[in-house]
């Protein structure tokens, strides 16, 4: 079933069944409320090209007991108060395990930690821009520890490039495959590590499965370019909320059971060098809320048709400057 059609900020915004989808002449976006609040596609009209990664399985509506490794493992999750296990909290958090409420056209609100944060994410069509706009606020009688991360699986191909900041000069694992570039907490160097060059993707012959993470940036942007397109993905985002990317770069490694694997890129704005909100509250890196407390960022998806310049700046964010912890007025 189609909804009428309406028109918002200069897009448009519809209902096919279960799924909202925003659209303009750049950009064609479809967000499942029931599947998490989950981003299925974002899809370029200028080159016919989608995006996100599609799901290894069908996607299907959240439950509140479901593993995320028989998850769809595709398109775009939020990860919230934790990205790894952690505490009562599971693998990928909460917030894909349940339903997302709709409370206008482009506005919904999911909730975590047993209903003591509440998180709301507009999203707006600006341009070739998809942005979105997020505020999570604490509800409840008790403080609440937590990190955030962005999610976004990619769809890649051979010889697509990541481009981070200038300024990144080494990464730190967080988990490698058979411990290829090291285990938790080495350093490597970025681009050129262990004689290959990461900055390149490589085949998918299922020989990559590494999360990594920045240091503290003063850029906050990132992206995925495909040469052979001349179209890629840039992230822009607030380093003072979100002063980390983690990447993640599987090359048909994960999972491990199963005959569909990962072939993605994740670029993965974070408030936290580390997956376990036990890992950041033990480096002093955890987001913590009291009552009545609330913290707000946004992430900037940009479609781009260049390589940008070498130490050209990283792009702007509309409006406030967003990130540190405040009061509700």
């Amino acid at each position: 079933m189609i909804s009428a059609m309406t028109s918002t900020e200069g897009f448009q915004t519809r209902s096919e069944g279960s799924l909202r989808v925003l659209e303009n002449e750049h950009l064609r976006v479809v967000i499942a409320p029931q599947s998490g609040g989950k981003l299925i596609s974002l899809f370029s009209r200028r080159t016919n090209t989608e995006w996100l990664l599609p799901p290894l399985r069908p996607y299907a509506e959240a439950r509140s007991d479901a593993g995320f490794e028989n998850w769809d493992g595709g398109g775009f999750d939020e990860c919230l108060p934790t990205v790894a296990p952690s505490g009562s909290s599971p693998d990928h958090g909460e917030l894909w395990r349940q339903p997302w409420q709709e409370e206008d056209p482009v506005t919904l609100r999911g909730t975590a930690c047993g209903g003591a944060l509440t998180v709301r994410r507009r999203a707006l069509l600006d341009g070739s821009s998809l942005l979105l706009h997020y505020q999570v606020e604490n509800v409840g009688q008790s403080a609440q520890s937590l990190l955030y991360s962005a999610h976004p699986l990619l769809r890649v191909q051979q010889g697509d490039r990541i481009l981070l900041p200038d300024e990144v000069r080494s990464l730190r694992v967080e988990g490698s495959r058979k411990n290829r570039l090291g285990i938790r907490g080495d350093s490597i160097a970025w681009p050129a590590a262990k004689g290959e060059d990461l900055s390149i993707l490589g085949p998918p012959d299922g020989t990559q499965a590494d999360k990594l993470f920045t240091g503290i940036l003063s850029e906050g942007s990132c992206a995925v370019f495909r040469p052979s397109l001349q179209e890629g993905i840039k992230l822009l985002f607030d380093v003072q909320t979100l002063p980390y990317v983690g990447l993640w770069i599987c090359r048909a490694a994960w999972p491990e059971s199963g005959e569909a694997k990962q072939y993605t890129v994740a670029l993965e704005p974070a408030s936290a060098p580390a997956d376990a909100l036990a890992d950041a509250e033990r480096e002093g890196t955890a987001w913590r809320l009291e009552p009545g407390q609330e913290r707000r960022w946004a992430l900037r998806f940009a479609l781009i048709h260049q390589l940008p310049a070498a130490g050209s700046p990283g792009g702007e964010l509309p409006g406030e400057r967003l990130g540190r912890a405040h009061d509700r007025d």
